[in-house]
């Protein structure tokens, strides 16, 4: 399973991602990867050149870069590239609230909101959906 990841802090996304293989290896036998960016340079190469099955975007990446300016750049790509379509987005934070996040991304339409607390709980239900 492949996972694109927007965050500031990479060493948070490690232990997400160590708890996520051994969960997800455990019961399924499925290894995660996560491919982890600070910035959005590297966006459209990405989505271009892999298949994610998620893209998890931190509201706050530090340097002025917001993760709404990235979503925005994401649903440019996505809209231009029929094979990235149905790429699933999730926006999250360590700071901002849930409810604040769905005021931000409401012009983006339903992209599901939550907190960095329980973003692998979320990142786990959503992939053992996809596998079962």
């Amino acid at each position: 399973m492949k996972i694109l990841v927007f965050e500031d802090s990479p060493n948070k996304m490690q232990s997400v991602n160590e708890l996520l293989n051994l969960k997800l290896g455990h019961e399924f036998g499925v290894e995660v990867s996560m491919t982890i960016r600070t910035d959005e340079t590297l966006l459209e190469s990405d989505l271009m050149t892999k298949s994610f099955d998620i893209v998890l975007i931190d509201d706050d990446l530090g340097d002025d870069l917001s993760g709404n300016y990235v979503i925005q750049q994401i649903i440019a790509v996505i809209d231009s590239t029929p094979e990235c379509k149905n790429l699933p987005l999730v926006y999250y934070s360590a700071g901002t609230t849930v409810d604040e996040l769905k005021e931000k991304s409401a012009e983006f339409g339903k992209i599901p909101c939550v907190s960095f607390e329980n973003l692998s709980d979320y990142i786990f239900d959503f992939l053992k959906k996809k596998l079962s």
